[in-house]
């Protein structure tokens, strides 16, 4: 069932969705009703990356059969389903509008746009959906944890889901 969600993810993500901006970039209700289904169905989070979240990390390596720091280079921002091209984020800015700076709150949360569950995300987190492709993070030293997606748009690359059904 979940996967059937994440597949047609993937078919949209490959044939793009023209100019239009995402109704979930123009409508905070529809944006958080988004969000809430990817935290409900693929833990997307931590809620506060900026803290040390032990427990939300050890839960990810568990379910991903990896080690905590591996876990931890799986994020928003090198998946292949995060959208930072810049006519997107036009998207978002504009859905932001006059409520501040869009630009500096984009900046802020190191924005793009879920692809598979269709809300504004931050790269420093992850869901169970994560889909390989970009290989930020694989060069970082020893010891030294993500900090963010400088390159933009992740790179459309293996289109393979790191356990979306969960443990067999």
């Amino acid at each position: 069932m979940a996967t059937k969600d994440y597949e047609r993810a993937a078919e949209q993500m490959m044939k793009g969705g023209g100019d239009k901006c995402p109704t979930a970039t123009q409508d905070i209700t529809v944006n958080l009703k988004n969000r809430g289904k990817a935290i409900d169905s693929a833990a997307y989070g931590p809620e506060n990356p900026a803290l040390p979240n032990t427990g939300f990390w050890k839960e990810k390596a568990d379910e991903w059969e990896v080690s905590i720091k591996d876990a931890k280079t799986s994020r928003c921002g090198n998946c292949s389903a995060f959208n930072q091209e810049k006519s997107m984020l036009d998207c978002i800015a504009k859905g932001i509008g006059d409520e501040g700076d869009p630009w500096a709150m984009i900046d802020a949360g190191d924005l793009g746009y879920c692809e598979i569950f269709d809300f504004k995300c931050a790269a420093s987190r992850t869901c169970d959906a994560w889909v390989a492709g970009s290989e930020e993070g694989e060069d970082e030293e020893e010891g030294e944890e993500y900090s963010g997606n400088d390159m933009g748009s992740a790179g459309m690359g293996s289109l393979i889901t790191i356990n979306v059904g969960g443990k067999d």
